[in-house]
């Protein structure tokens, strides 16, 4: 298995040995964009390649600079075309040491006398070797030349991608300790806030209530020869039916003598029109009093009335209970997404609030014109890293995924659609997997089959022959030549990712 890494053009050597590092497989491929500051300099592709070294790592490189190309094959770099070409060739990174290593010539000693019988034979030799070294020299010039006076080309294609949708369901369960694909289960982190909030609702029902009291005067007739007090306070009553209470306002006096009479204040007991009583129905003295005295009015009691009010009723109750549970639900989100972390998002459908504890200030019946409530509750819910979903949806687009094709790096977006439900601790949750794909091109096939075209003719066939997202980019050298060189190893076709949507 091999690991791609994208190098951005700004990333420095420790950039790079930090990613290498922290590769997951042995064989990693950097893919060299332009204008690589890093490979740029003098001593880059060497630090590069003694990162490699020192970790371990087999470092192949995907380049399309010509330069960066002949300088990473000096430092024992395999170096390819495309992501493709790296990804199906078998390769390991030339011994730097053996490349690099100084040749080691011996000055020419004393012969022994032993040898000097040979010394024509070794100065034949010697000649030779020069005649044939020359001969050497004179072909790799030959060769030199024509390789650099044969044309080349730069090929950029850009295929477009297919996109790749699926609609199904995975389990977001806080007690899974890892992604399983298969079955496809994504843990998550148990997140919890306690809430409160207050809220006032108008009352609507209007009811009567007793309002002024009943008021009149009754006559204490005297039982006793003494003076006899009357107190104030002293209740009287009604006898016929349930007793209608009143009491006294002021103190008065009988005077002496059996018989003798005196008028008092009273005022019902209760408020309401109930103390509206008529003339002669007051007629019973509660407590010792009723020893010493008879009463009577002579006149009804008066004024004792009703007043509409507003009181709180049982739906009055329910109706606000609603209201602020709701309120509570809306506030939750807020609460709960300020704890996650940056990879982390929270699922709608995982959000649970529980009410722990209400208050109402007013009773049903009670009058007021306005019920409070205060409510504490608990918010629950499931922290998802988004990587996690994203990998186990590549895992899945993947099996079924059509032969020659591939998913794009960061090509894998989720959607988490509506109507999560749990099931125990588990939230089964819907969720809609986007991946963009694109088709497998062997650039060495793709080499052989432009050779000796016009660039015409060439663009023309990949347009055809190849689903691309932008007209193909073919450079040819030197400058002004119209046909694609006639060998494929002139040719050098990069093979680059398209651009998918967020």
């Amino acid at each position: 298995m091999q690991q791609i890494i994208q190098l951005n053009p700004d990333d420095d050597i420790a950039t790079i040995r930090a990613r290498v590092e922290m590769a997951e497989f042995s064989h990693v491929v950097l893919v060299v964009p332009r204008d690589c500051v890093v490979l740029e300099r003098e001593r880059g592709l060497e630090l590069v390649r003694r990162a490699a070294d020192d970790l371990g790592a087999q470092v192949a490189l995907v380049a399309h600079d010509s330069f960066a190309r002949r300088r990473a094959e000096e430092f024992g770099f395999p170096v390819f075309n495309s992501i493709a070409q790296a990804q199906r060739a078998r390769w390991r990174m030339q011994s730097w040491a053996r490349a690099h290593a100084p040749r080691v010539t011996h000055a020419p000693d004393s012969a022994p006398e032993t040898a000097r019988p040979f010394a024509g034979l070794s100065r034949d030799l010697t000649e030779w070797r020069g005649a044939l070294l020359a001969m050497a020299g004179a072909a790799l010039l030959f060769c030199l030349a024509a390789f650099f006076l044969t044309p080349t080309a730069q090929v950029r294609i850009v295929p477009s991608s297919v996109a790749l949708a699926l609609n199904t369901d995975v389990g977001i369960d806080s007690s899974a300790p890892q992604v399983n694909p298969e079955t496809r289960v994504i843990p998550a982190r148990r997140l919890l806030r306690e809430i409160s909030g207050t809220l006032q609702l108008r009352t609507t029902t209007t009811k009567t209530i007793p309002d002024a009291r009943a008021t009149g005067t009754v006559i204490f007739t005297n039982l006793r020869v003494d003076e006899t007090e009357i107190p104030q306070g002293t209740i009287v009553k009604t006898s016929a039916g349930v007793p209608i209470r009143f009491t006294t306002l002021t103190t008065v006096t009988l005077p002496a003598g059996l018989n003798s009479r005196v008028e008092a204040p009273v005022q019902a007991v209760d408020p309401g029109p109930s103390g509206n009583v008529k003339e002669l129905a007051i007629n019973a003295i509660e407590g010792s009093q009723s020893l010493q005295a008879r009463v009577i009015n002579t006149q009804p009691m008066v004024s004792g009335n009703v007043r509409p009010v507003r009181v709180v009723t049982a739906d009055d109750k329910r109706k606000l209970e609603d209201q602020l549970l709701q309120q509570l639900r809306q506030q939750a989100p807020a609460e709960l997404r300020a704890s996650l972390k940056p990879d982390e998002f929270l699922p709608p459908d995982s959000i649970q609030v529980e009410v722990n504890d209400k208050l109402f200030d007013r009773a049903v019946d009670e009058p007021a014109d306005v019920l409070s409530l205060k409510m504490t509750a608990e918010a629950f819910g499931l922290a998802v890293a988004q990587t996690d979903l994203e990998s186990a949806m590549r895992w899945v687009l993947q099996k079924q995924m059509q032969p020659g094709y591939q998913l794009l790096p960061n090509g894998v977006k989720v959607e988490v659609l509506a109507g999560g439900k749990y099931q125990g601790i588990q939230l089964r949750q819907p969720i809609r997997a986007l991946g963009y794909t694109t088709p497998l091109i062997d650039a060495s096939k793709v080499a052989s089959a432009l050779q000796g075209k016009s660039v015409d003719e060439a663009k023309a066939f990949l347009r055809e022959r190849l689903n691309l997202a932008q007209p193909p980019d073919i450079r040819v050298a030197p400058p002004g030549w119209f046909r694609m060189p006639w060998f494929a190893f002139r040719i050098a076709v990069f093979v680059e990712q398209p651009t998918v949507g967020k």
